[in-house]
């Protein structure tokens, strides 16, 4: 029997931020068990932030428990994923494109990637969770 890892990524612009903190994390953090009923191992949500700055932010949206936060501090790992935009007109600098991916055994099964930064119309939890 192959063993299968199926978590999901979802990337948010930055912690505290307006949509991401009244939106997009909210969506995924309403949706745990529905994630969990299709098999979803972790939900995991990286931001161009430090890990101080994410931890609190989870624990204001009281999602800790839910979702996994990581901070990509100096923006190289979306830099790797080509996911880097540059947000200095909005006082954000250089942070991440909106996304969200279903991923299985380390293969990318969905990739959805915002063309706004102000939306959140394909990177939302109820768009993914039809995807797996």
């Amino acid at each position: 029997m192959e063993s299968l890892i199926r978590f999901e990524f979802t990337d948010v612009q930055g912690a505290y931020t307006g949509v991401c903190s009244a939106q997009h994390v909210p969506s995924y953090k309403k949706n745990v068990d529905k994630f969990k009923a299709k098999g979803i191992d972790s939900l995991i949500c990286v931001a161009v932030n430090d890990p101080y700055t994410l931890n609190a932010w989870a624990e204001k949206l009281e999602a800790k428990d839910a979702i996994e936060f990581y901070g990509d501090f100096d923006g190289s790992f979306h830099k790797s994923l080509d996911l880097e935009v540059d947000l200095s007109a909005a006082l954000l600098g250089p942070r991440s494109h909106r996304w969200s991916a279903y991923v299985v055994d380390g293969k990318v099964k969905a990739l959805n990637i915002e063309s706004a930064p102000s939306e959140v119309k394909v990177s939302g939890a109820d768009v993914i969770l039809e995807q797996i």
